[in-house]
């Protein structure tokens, strides 16, 4: 057993050198290997895929309009819909439930305003309230969590695709949120930053709201002049959800197919499209652990350079790429024999990150997956520069990453190339291509082909949602042959009453995405789900939750190695939003070599059948402490596993918030015993919506260490901002704590907009 943590905190040691970024042919001779022979020859699984699906009949909705109107007086930007100041713009108020009672009135009116000059859009809103002083907000952080709070949410779809659009959120107290849709709400790109302005303030109303979106913060197509608009507002103490377009349960904000449209739009200006991010960074590190400073405040400049080539499609330049800032990953106990999957935190390669995203991708094979640069053997590598060039041209989505690394240990300065395109096809889907070429991690070459249909229609058998999807993908490693492909089918309906899914993936045994992860390979993956969801007539449950979800792994050979079959036989969510989960979950392993799960203790090559229960409890974020709980136990390979998660979640005002967390494994084999604890204790203090400190302190009993990450973040303005970041590790040896290393960084960095 191992604990993981992927280090986040990338950073460019030396100065900004001058180079050259190689965008060479992805696919040379040498690397056409059999393997892409084979997977051309599979490409008519694609298509037949995409034929069949196509021929499905699709009936559109007609979505409702607002016609917005330009203002001649842009309002302030306050807080506050003061008397006179909205009188010109658009007004729409035609909400309805989505939950509790689907299409019933709202409890509390909500009125929306939308209007625009030259240079920025407007939209203002005033949620009346019955009772202004029971609005629920709980945070000021930029980006927070805000299911706990009041809060209105809002999407726009610049380019008026129905896939892919803009998210923007704030609560009562004026912590505000972005994020970038893609694929029709299947990528959720919440770290992603605008420059945008935004204020709200609980008033004798109720509470309000007022945005500033700059038209150089929003990509679109001047030649349109409109763009696909929806909203939600939450009412939390009501536990209530009200939208303007489509406000049923099987069509979520996200999808963005669902929404309404902004029309008369005219006359936007984004300017030259420049911005330009220059930022300076000075650090010190001083290892006590080998008695020596690293770093000694040497300050390192860098910038970030981005163009609007065209409306629709920019160009970024990163030099001497510095992740200070970027927060850590939480620890976590690994009982498996495969690798753990740590998500993106860094700016730079989540900007556009879900155009990247490929076919319908879990984490048992992604093509492409940016945190394998910058990081290679558990080393840091630093980032000398990188270029990205991304965005939409009419019906296509463009994505180009180019990055060259410095020459790090054994390995060599790499140029690491990845390329997607899209293209949008019938109402709501896409086909597409990618590549990858570079092998951050290892000497040689390695390069990345595939091609992916996606459908999606939100009108199968008239108002529910269908997906199907299919995918060929091919590698070429220098120096190894064999069976270097993989394809893969999938299946699904999620609605609200009825969710089943099918996925079928075939990876080859040398199938290597050196730029991606994969954590199996030479497996046939068979994935499937069937969940029944029944809303009562009943003033205490909401909904029920039954069902099933198999899990069945072969080798080439189809020779089961894993199965699991998770069978839900109670899931209920309260109206106070509290919710219980009991699962029974049939597991069998094969092992073909013994398995090292803890320090001198190996699992032996055989196979096993064994059974895991698990309850859990959560209870609603709405109160001012929120408890959960997960229990799992059961046989274990030779002997038995108990496991135990808490979590407590303290928020008793908008200025401070706390979360306590502990993890326990403890497992008994034949073999031998142990137990593995995590302990967690986070706080987060946020003084105004611009300045906020965060803290994150972890322990655990593998590794022996506890760390500290502590974060002051200080935005001047949007697009400006002062990182402030302590990192400290200590190590426990016997009844004596030593200090590790102790990192401390301070980064400056301000935008300039051209």
């Amino acid at each position: 057993m191992q604990v993981e943590s992927l280090e986040t905190r990338i950073r460019t040691v030396g100065g900004a050198r001058s180079h050259r970024l190689d965008v060479a042919t992805v696919m040379s001779h040498e690397g056409r290997s059999r393997g892409f022979r084979r997977a051309a020859v599979r490409t008519l699984l694609v298509a037949g895929a995409a034929l069949s699906l196509i021929a499905i009949e699709t009936k559109a909705r007609t979505p409702p309009e607002v016609v917005i109107r330009r203002l001649e007086t842009p309002p302030r930007i306050d807080g506050r819909v003061e008397p006179g100041e909205w009188d010109e713009a658009a007004r729409i108020d035609g909400f309805l439930q989505v939950d509790p009672v689907e299409g019933a009135p709202p409890s509390e009116k909500t009125e929306v305003f939308l209007g625009y000059d030259d240079d920025v859009v407007y939209i203002a809103y005033i949620c009346h309230d019955s009772d202004p002083e029971s609005v629920i907000t709980t945070t000021r952080e930029r980006d927070a969590r805000l299911d706990p709070d009041d809060r209105i949410e809002f999407i726009l779809d610049t380019f008026d695709d129905r896939r892919n659009a803009f998210f923007f959120q704030i609560n009562a107290g004026g912590a505000k949120g972005d994020a970038l849709i893609t694929n029709n709400g299947r990528d959720f790109n919440k770290p992603w930053d605008g420059i945008f302005e935004a204020r709200a303030s609980v008033t004798e109303r109720g509470w309000e709201a007022e945005f500033a979106l700059p038209a150089k913060t929003l990509r679109f197509s001047p030649a349109k002049d409109s763009w696909g608009f929806n909203t939600t507002r939450y009412i939390k103490r009501k536990r209530e959800l009200v939208r303007w377009a489509n406000p049923t349960r099987d069509q979520s904000l996200f999808r963005i197919s669902s929404a309404g449209r902004i029309r008369g739009l005219s006359g936007l200006d984004q300017g030259i499209g420049i911005d330009f991010k220059p930022f300076v960074v000075t650090q010190a590190l001083r290892d006590r652990s080998r008695d020596r400073i690293d770093r000694d405040f040497d300050i390192e400049p860098g910038f970030d350079l981005s163009y609007q080539v065209t409306p629709g499609l920019k160009a970024i330049l990163t030099v001497n790429t510095d992740f200070a800032e970027t927060e850590t990953d939480d620890v976590r106990v690994n009982l498996t024999r495969f690798p753990l999957f740590f998500p993106e935190k860094r700016d730079f390669f989540l900007e556009d990150a879900g155009i990247f995203s490929f076919a319908n991708s879990d984490t048992s094979l992604i093509p492409f997956f940016s945190r394998r640069i910058g990081i290679a053997n558990g080393d840091e590598v630093p980032i000398l520069a990188g270029l990205k060039l991304s965005g939409r041209v009419e019906d296509y989505a463009i994505g180009v990453l180019d990055v060259q690394t410095e020459a790090t240990g054994d390995l060599d300065s790499k140029n690491l190339l990845a390329a997607r395109v899209t293209k949008n096809v019938l109402e709501q889907s896409t086909v597409g291509a990618i590549v990858t070429r570079g092998n951050p991690a290892a000497p040689g070459s390695n390069a990345l082909a595939g091609i992916d249909f996606n459908y999606r229609t939100s009108d199968f058998l008239e108002d529910r949602n269908l997906e199907a999807g299919a995918f060929v993908l091919a590698t070429s490693t220098s120096g190894e042959g064999g069976d270097d492909s993989a394809w893969g089918v999938s299946f699904g309906t999620p609605n609200d009453f009825l969710r089943t899914s099918a996925t079928a993936t075939i990876i080859g045994s040398q199938f290597n995405p050196a730029l991606g992860f994969v954590p199996r390979r030479g497996i046939r993956r068979y994935t499937g789900e069937l969940l029944v969801r029944p809303r009562p007539d009943s003033e205490v449950v909401r909904q029920f939750d039954f069902g099933i979800l198999p899990l069945w792994i072969t080798d080439s050979g189809n020779t089961t190695e894993s199965r699991e079959l998770t069978i839900r036989p109670l899931g209920i969510t309260f109206e106070s939003e509290d919710r219980v989960e009991v699962e029974i979950l049939p597991v069998f392993e094969r092992l073909d070599e013994p398995f090292r799960i803890f320090e001198g203790i190996e699992i032996p090559a055989d196979a096993y059948d064994f059974t895991l229960y698990r309850l859990e409890i959560e209870t609603s974020d709405a109160r001012p402490v929120a408890a959960r709980a997960e229990i799992r136990y059961g046989e274990f390979f030779t002997g038995r596993r108990n496991d135990l998660t808490i979590g407590l979640d303290f928020r008793p005002d908008p200025i401070a918030a706390v979360t306590l967390e502990y993890v326990q494994n403890d497992v008994s084999l034949d073999e031998g015993s142990f137990v593995a604890r995590i302990g967690r204790f986070r706080m987060q203090n946020d003084f105004t919506p611009r300045l906020g400190l965060s803290s994150l302190v972890q322990f655990d009993n593998v590794s022996d260490t506890l760390g500290l990450n502590s974060r002051l973040r200080w935005i001047i303005e949007s697009g400006s901002e002062i990182f402030f970041v302590v990192n400290q590790g200590w190590q426990r040896e016997g009844s004596t704590i030593t200090s590790l290393a102790t990192e401390l960084s301070l980064k400056i960095g301000w935008t300039v907009r051209f």
